[in-house]
């Protein structure tokens, strides 16, 4: 949440007391300073983490995660490996293995890179972008990294499909890449 629409004390202690009771072991929001600053003392108070999310930032001149990592222990990433790649055309292997540490879990997405023709950053089918989604599954395999791979369903679905049967589809592609 924007600090500016995140409530009083007591609404974000509630809010991590709920997603606590919930079995939560994150709460997760748009990566941001301020933000980090705000609810880390709430996430240390209740043993959770403040997972943040990316979307364009680390396309934007001069921005880096690091002073929002610094904030706390309790602060991590819930680092977009699509959004990354699609919007800076970086390898997300980069931060992950620079980060690892700090990830909480990683959103999974096929997307085109930030210099692809007529259709830059753009979601794609699994598999028909150019995202490496291979390289970042192997990779966290590989390592025994222990990070939560969540499948982020963003791209057009046909009439003649539904999100259940995509995310099967999601589903299949990773297995085939980690079996």
């Amino acid at each position: 949440m924007e600090p500016s629409r995140m409530g009083s004390d007591e609404e974000i202690d509630y809010a991590f007391k709920v997603a606590k009771a919930m079995g939560a072991k994150a709460v997760t929001d748009e990566i941001n300073l301020e933000t980090a600053k705000r609810v880390a003392p709430f996430a240390e108070k209740h043993g959770m983490y403040m997972a943040f999310h990316n979307h364009m930032q680390y396309a934007e001149e001069g921005f880096s995660c690091d002073p929002i990592l610094a904030v706390s222990p309790s602060i991590m990433l819930n680092f977009d490996a699509g959004h990354f790649f699609g919007s800076t055309g970086i390898h997300p292997n980069e931060m992950i293995k620079k980060y690892h540490d700090r990830i909480y879990s990683i959103h999974l997405k096929d997307k085109t890179g930030p210099t692809t023709g007529n259709q830059p950053n753009t979601n794609q089918v699994w598999g028909q972008g150019e995202m490496p989604l291979e390289d970042v599954l192997l990779l966290i395999k590989q390592e025994k990294w222990p990070i939560y791979c969540d499948i982020e369903l963003e791209y057009d679905i046909k009439p003649w499909s539904d999100s259940v049967k995509e995310v099967g589809t999601c589903v299949k592609y990773a297995r085939q890449i980690l079996m």
